[in-house]
């Protein structure tokens, strides 16, 4: 057998009986007593024909078969079912705690088509192959039974039976290379329909400001339609022809037993018939064999996509936190980064293909207080967002530490370091559900979204929002409602007013941040707001990376002196 599909599918059904529950399964009882019962019955079917009539017993026992027959086949196909639903959802969760899991580096690297066809499609067609797996167990024994009663009717039609089994397999293995790239070309094709029906999806509004774009983006989709179908049809031939090798070299079989065997004196037209019939009833198995093939094709392509996503997220993965890391949702006496830096890489367009371009923030000194209201500015890519990255610990240092309270922050202990942030960053994302909102989270919330002038468009239905169809600053604003309601003791915002018009700035710059202040919480904004920069305690400017001025405007009473550095 070709080597490829022999060390792919032992791969797979080894991953398979490792991780699914078939040993333990009652299936394989069901498909062994099916399988004897089938087998009986043709014995049955044929001992009544060659006595030309069937007594009262005989009778009986048919119908007792068929009985047998259609319980445990159903038993069998309910247990192969129950492995599959099994397995997948076991692999669903395994997959969710490991992107729950996973760092922020993994989402910014990885393409999210990829990572949702994985949890969607190759699950599903991973954990099927465990019912391919049943099948083919039942057709296998089934084969066996009837192998050893054909036995004692003609040994000429064993071997018959065998080089037609060996032909089909062989045959399928012939199309099994070019049936593979295929596949993965198909999967490719997926990953890449999803995401420009992600820009069709997200990007309406500037499509219909731009013809051209809209025109361009129509004749991309339409190309990768036709490719998707394309490399479909491709692989699936592939398969259908390797198929027809095995349904041919039973068809020639078949032709075989009618044209040869009467010409040997050792087989009796009764028992031609019987082996007729027998071969007739052993079609069904084989083919199932034989046309189970392709899905462990499938499932082992379907099983290197998953692995390389698990990789991915196993090499980008957070430890575990610590359960006895003191949680500072109640508050803190300071938050200091000491000497942090972080190297930042992409790779970009060049004229040899690709290179490597990079950028480094830091090292950076900065340390936090309650009771402040921090400005961050400075130009665009100065490594504003990514400074606000490390501080909250959604990355970690390349360089340097992070201490709160004077405990130094690990990736032990980065989770409960992160209880002490609420964000609203320039890119976030609204859920439609209050994940992780009590009670009292939800009335305060309700109560910020009042304040915030979001009353008239948002309301709070059950678990989430009646509706999102807001603009930009007022979708910002109900971000921050949230931020607010979960009273984390540092509140940290990128670019918040951008998009407020001017009443809203004024309330933002000389309410609320003076507000939240007072309260002992320290406020953390990066803004290009000039004309409001003396609103702040504390004004930090950037540049290239680097913090080249940290001037205090403002004592604040849990602050110790500090003078401007630069």
């Amino acid at each position: 057998m070709n080597g490829s599909v022999y060390h792919n599918t032992r791969d797979l059904i080894a991953y398979l009986w490792r991780e699914s529950d078939l040993r333990r399964s009652p299936a394989t009882i069901f498909v062994i007593a099916a399988s004897a019962s089938r087998t009986g019955l043709i014995w049955a079917i044929n001992e009544t024909a060659a006595r030309g009539g069937a007594s009262l017993w005989m009778i009986l026992l048919l119908i007792g078969l068929v009985v047998f027959m259609l319980w445990t086949v159903h038993h069998a196909r309910m247990s192969g079912q129950k492995l599959v639903q099994d397995m997948m959802a076991k692999q669903r969760r395994r997959m969710k705690d490991e992107l729950l899991a996973a760092n922020t580096t993994f989402f910014q690297s990885r393409d999210q088509g990829q990572v949702f066809a994985a949890v969607r499609e190759h699950v599903y067609e991973v954990a099927q192959t465990t019912m391919r797996i049943v099948d083919v167990m039942q057709a296998v024994v089934l084969l066996f039974f009837c192998l050893i009663y054909l036995a004692f009717q003609s040994w000429i039609s064993i071997g018959g039976a065998l080089i037609a089994a060996t032909v089909g397999v062989a045959v399928f293995t012939l199309t099994e290379i070019p049936a593979r790239r295929a596949l993965a070309r198909s999967h490719q094709a997926h990953v890449t329909l999803h995401d420009k029906l992600s820009d069709l999806l997200r990007g309406y509004k500037e499509l219909r400001l731009r013809r051209a774009r809209r025109n361009d983006l129509s004749m991309r989709l339409e190309q990768i339609i036709d490719d998707t179908r394309r490399v479909r049809m491709e692989y699936e031939r592939y398969f259908s022809l390797g198929q027809l090798g095995g349904t041919g070299a039973l068809a020639a079989l078949l032709i075989s037993i009618v044209a040869i065997l009467p010409l040997t004196s050792i087989t009796d037209p009764v028992t031609i018939l019987q082996i007729i019939t027998l071969m007739l009833f052993c079609f069904g198995p084989i083919e199932t064999m034989v046309g189970g093939l392709p899905g462990f094709v499938r499932a082992s392509v379907s099983l290197r996509i998953i692995r390389d996503v698990e990789a991915g997220l196993a090499e980008n993965h957070e430890a575990q936190p610590d359960l006895d890391a003191i949680d500072h949702r109640a508050g803190f006496t300071s938050v200091e980064l000491r000497g942090v830096s972080v190297t930042l890489t992409r790779e970009v367009p060049s004229s040899d293909g690709k290179a490597v371009d990079s950028f480094t923030l830091g090292p950076l000194d900065l340390t936090l207080y309650p009771g402040q209201s921090v400005f961050i500015t400075g130009g665009n890519g100065m490594g504003k967002s990514t400074l606000l990255q490390l501080l909250t610990g959604l990355r970690y240092p390349d360089t340097g530490e992070i201490l709160i309270d004077g405990e130094r922050v690990t990736r032990e202990n980065i989770s409960a370091y992160r209880s002490v942030f609420a964000a609203v960053f320039s890119e976030f994302y609204m859920f439609r559900e209050l994940y992780g909102l009590g009670a009292e989270d939800r009335a305060r919330l309700q109560h910020n979204i009042e304040e915030l002038g979001l009353a008239e468009g948002v309301t709070i239905a059950g678990d989430g929002f009646a509706t999102l169809a807001l603009s930009t600053g007022q979708m910002r604003r109900l971000a921050l409602a949230i931020a607010l309601a979960e009273q984390r003791p540092i509140l940290v915002l990128d670019e918040f007013a951008a998009d407020q018009d001017p009443a809203r700035r004024h309330y933002f710059y000389e309410e609320l941040v003076p507000r939240l202040a007072r309260a002992g919480h320290c406020v953390v904004a990066v803004t290009h707001d000039e004309h409001c920069f003396e609103k702040c305690d504390r004004l930090i400017r950037m540049e290239d990376g680097k913090i080249v001025s940290d001037t205090v405007l403002r004592e604040t009473p849990a602050e110790p002196d500090l003078s401007e550095t630069a």
